[in-house]
């Protein structure tokens, strides 16, 4: 039984937990994920349920429609628990990369409308700078810091590298050329990594490199009409709380250039003394993560609560 007293920290994932089928069951189960996908679908003009209940994969793996497919999953989630559960003890929310937009409409600084556009119109700024400057991003696990370091400095023999994600204390995202990250990918496995993983997401993400997307992007954000956050939101950057619209602001124009430290957010939200974690997205990425990395802390994701152990609903 899930732990409601709180502390809780809704949390929402970013490119990557894609996957064809993600979103049916909550759409068939609980009317108001069908509402969030059918407003989703008026909203985007696209067909988000065709696109995320069938693929196919290599379709839904563009930038361009990845993105807004998984930001409608996470309002859909996001509908469920708000129905299911309320708001009363969610006392701070966050979001990964992608997520962090997410997370600015659970906090009500954007209506999950504008949530929805604005992500469309950065997934297709981001589809052009793959175009434009090609790239990729490996995903390491169990080497510490420093040996990513080394792989890094290493791989940069063969073009520009940057440490694009920190996500805990042994898994790093490196992020550049393409010809480093296949490099790394080699050079870290020799070190001894569990896991050296080159993601389906074809650009240098988090880096210099993206400055001239990240340009683009901060034109679109600042015509946004962003509301003061009714709960702290975790910035990506630095893993504190954003509690006005000026740190929001900053926070968005220079996220496509910024590392994503999530291993500071986990610790804010230990010092938080959060209790409960409710990861509102495709798969438990996030929740994992905290699980490992935040002691006592009770964690779910949307299957869990919401198909794995409810009721039937009634269509």
């Amino acid at each position: 039984m899930i732990n409601l007293a709180g502390p809780i920290a809704l949390l929402f994932p970013g490119q990557g937990v894609q996957k064809p089928g993600m979103g049916k069951n909550l759409h068939d189960r609980y009317p108001a994920a069908r509402r969030a996908f059918e407003r989703a679908e008026e909203v985007l003009e696209m067909p988000i349920r065709r696109l995320c209940f069938e693929g196919p994969v290599e379709e839904l793996n563009r930038t361009d429609i990845i993105q807004p497919c998984v930001m409608t999953v996470c309002w859909a989630a996001y509908e469920v628990w708000r129905e299911s559960y309320g708001l009363e003890n969610v006392q701070v929310t966050a979001g990964h990369s992608l997520g962090e937009i997410g997370a600015l409409a659970a906090a009500g600084s954007i209506p999950w409308e504008t949530a929805l556009l604005l992500v469309k119109e950065r997934g297709r700024i981001m589809a052009q700078a793959a175009h434009d400057q090609p790239g990729g991003m490996i995903a390491i696990v169990d080497l510490d810091e420093a040996q990513v370091e080394a792989v890094r400095a290493q791989a940069s023999a063969k073009g520009q590298l940057w440490v694009a994600n920190r996500n805990a204390d042994v898994q790093f995202v490196l992020s550049g050329e393409v010809a480093a990250v296949q490099e790394a990918e080699k050079l870290a496995l020799a070190a001894g990594a569990r896991r050296a993983l080159i993601l389906t997401i074809p650009l240098p993400a988090h880096t210099p490199l993206m400055a001239k997307a990240a340009a683009a992007f901060r034109k679109v954000v600042d015509k946004l009409p962003l509301k003061t956050p009714s709960i702290p939101i975790l910035a990506n950057a630095t893993g504190e709380a954003m509690r006005t619209v000026a740190s929001l602001q900053e926070e968005l124009r220079h996220q496509m250039l910024r590392q994503v430290d999530w291993a500071r957010t986990m610790v804010s939200m230990r010092t938080m003394e959060v209790r409960t974690v409710v990861e509102l997205g495709p798969g438990r990425v996030l929740a994992s993560l905290a699980a490992k990395h935040i002691p006592g802390v009770d964690t779910w994701n949307a299957e869990e609560l919401f198909i794995d152990f409810a009721d039937p609903v009634p269509a």
